[in-house]
């Protein structure tokens, strides 16, 4: 396990603040409530996302689906851009082993991660890990069960099921505190190095023109040798560039699926160049200005055109989707126990199950209108409205009558039919759906 050394400097600062910012709306989020709803809650019992007052049901999933793509997309983006920024300064992983360094520093202090480090220090801190990584996967487990019912639970006692197993959401809560625990405690950069897909196929999203932590091998090279007071080269074989990386790797060996570009080796080569007088051999660099260091980086090229105007394809197709959103989700199913029954001198009568469900935190009062191509259907059993609870659904049954006294219908076909559900108090919030009504013989 790697256990990097602190430093100071310009990366490490903006690594800082954005770990503040980050870890803020990890805490602060499920605080904020849009909609008298939890600004992000991912309800799985009941199949429903809240997503910053959008409530995604099981029949808008397309609405995750695109924003799931929507930051792959800005993933490959930004890596084209800026390189792994995502993987150096805003990956939980980067951020949550500085949380746990920093804990272990507060324990060990200058011995923590060293070969002088005691059996003692050792055990309160792996004690302090396993105690955060509770705190941590708690918070956790507030998005998928929700903060008031979890402060709830953990007040009451309420940890068991009637039959008294556990309930599900505290064997969620063991399992993703140990296996943050088990992460931090042993794993560590091998998730990085061995693990995360991003950085074995970072390669193909990077070109000469995306930027990587370089060192420069013409100025730094043949670096101090052991037992000499100054080697020809720049570099001075401190080493520090080695201590301080996350995962432990030698910058000076090159680009690397263990180097997550976070810029702290620049900062510890820029300490140590400067009691020399001399800049850092360790910097941020496109592929094209190692070659030639008068080179530019260039931003708008045929891969960053491509994964812009896709993002900005998906960001419109959200968008139409969020726009022509609607309160109500409806659909019908035929009902098999009535289907296409034949009473003489009367007519086909057809049955429906007619589903309405209700996306929004009030009740609604709705009516059902019938519209076909043929005026003989209507509907029988039609009531003024159907009243739907907050966020709840309805399983309305129809019967539709085609009035006729024929006695045979074996040259009629599929007549094309349209319900429309319609909220009384606001006609433009509606759905509108097509069926068909049958007749014997089809």
């Amino acid at each position: 396990m790697v256990i990097a050394r602190p430093v100071k400097g310009k990366h490490r600062s903006i690594k800082t603040r954005i770990s503040y910012i980050l870890f803020s709306i990890f805490f602060i989020f499920p605080f904020i409530k849009i909609g008298g709803k939890q600004s992000l809650f991912f309800d799985i019992p009941n199949r429903k996302f809240h997503v910053f007052g959008l409530t995604i049901w099981p029949q808008e999933f397309y609405f995750l689906h695109l924003l799931l793509i929507m930051a792959g997309v800005l993933l490959f983006l930004i890596t084209a851009l800026y390189g792994r920024l995502w993987c150096g300064y805003a990956c939980p992983q980067t951020l949550f082993t500085e949380v746990y360094n920093l804990v272990g520093r507060l324990i060990g202090g200058k011995k923590f991660g060293k070969r002088s480090e005691t059996i003692s220090i050792k055990i309160r801190v792996n004690i302090a890990w396993f105690l955060i990584s509770i705190f941590f996967s708690l918070f956790f487990i507030t998005y998928f069960k929700g903060l008031d019912e979890t402060w709830l639970a953990l007040i009451n006692y309420d940890f068991y099921e009637k039959d008294g197993s556990f309930q599900t959401w505290i064997i969620f809560l063991a399992a993703f505190t140990f296996t943050a625990f088990g992460n931090m405690a042993w794993f560590r950069e091998d998730m990085c190095r061995l693990v995360c897909p991003y950085g074995r196929f970072q390669t193909a999203l990077l070109d000469s023109h995306s930027p990587i932590v370089y060192y420069d091998k013409v100025r730094g090279e043949p670096r101090r040798q052991k037992g000499e007071k100054e080697g020809k080269g720049d570099c001075t074989s401190c080493n520090m560039c080695i201590a301080v990386c996350p995962t432990g790797i030698d910058i000076k060996d090159g680009l690397q699926v263990g180097c997550i570009a976070c810029g702290l080796c620049v900062d510890a080569c820029t300490i140590e160049m400067q009691k020399h007088n001399k800049i850092t051999l360790n910097d941020y660099r496109t592929i094209e200005q190692i070659d030639n260091t008068n080179a530019k980086r260039h931003y708008i090229r045929p891969r960053t055109i491509v994964y812009g105007s896709f993002l900005t394809v998906l960001i419109t197709i959200f968008s139409y989707f969020l726009i022509i959103r609607t309160n109500l989700y409806a659909f019908s199913v035929r009902d098999s126990s009535i289907y296409q029954m034949l009473i003489p001198n009367y007519g086909v009568q057809n049955g429906y199950y007619i589903n309405v469900g209700n996306k929004t935190d009030f009740s609604l009062k709705v009516k059902i209108e019938l519209d076909s191509k043929s005026n003989p259907i209507k509907i029988l059993n039609l009531e003024p409205f159907y009243e739907i609870d907050p966020g709840g659904y309805m399983k309305i049954r129809l019967i539709l009558l085609y009035e006729s006294k024929e006695k045979s219908f074996a040259d009629k076909k599929l007549i094309p039919i349209k319900f429309s559900v319609i909220d009384i108090n606001n006609k433009n919030n509606k759905n509108i759906f097509k069926s068909v009504f049958s007749f014997p013989g089809e």
